[in-house]
């Protein structure tokens, strides 16, 4: 790709000052830096989206516990459960899930009624 200036009154189109650029070449030159444009914008959107999908999630989880509803995980395997989370919403959606929830296997009771909750629950199947 040449070395050209750019017209400060039109930034999009290439400056011919200084060499002679033939119209294909500013047609490349042109497309390329609307290209550019468009993948700082996407990854500006891409930025926003995350950050929104924080904030909605974090929303969601404190009034879920303000009206006294709990996240309950009735797994066996919350690490995998957690990796999974992040792969699939990202790791600070992961984090907000982590911090609101609670794991049955750390619920301070005998574990005969741990595996009856889990039954009950049909491993998380089953809503009553």
């Amino acid at each position: 790709m040449k070395n050209t200036e750019v017209d400060a009154a039109n930034p999009d189109i290439p400056s011919n000052r200084g060499q002679a650029m033939s119209s294909g070449d500013v047609v490349i030159e042109t497309l390329t830096e609307k290209i550019q444009r468009q993948d700082r914008f996407i990854a500006e959107l891409q930025a926003e989206l995350q950050r929104a999908r924080q904030a909605s999630v974090d929303a969601m989880l404190g009034q879920l516990r303000l009206h006294e509803a709990v996240l309950l995980y009735v797994g066996q395997d919350v690490d995998n459960f957690a990796q999974q989370i992040a792969e699939n919403f990202g790791s600070d959606v992961a984090r907000a899930v982590s911090n609101s929830l609670f794991v049955l296997d750390n619920a301070p009771v005998p574990s005969e009624v741990r595996e009856a909750i889990r039954k009950a629950t049909n491993h998380g199947m089953n809503r009553w």
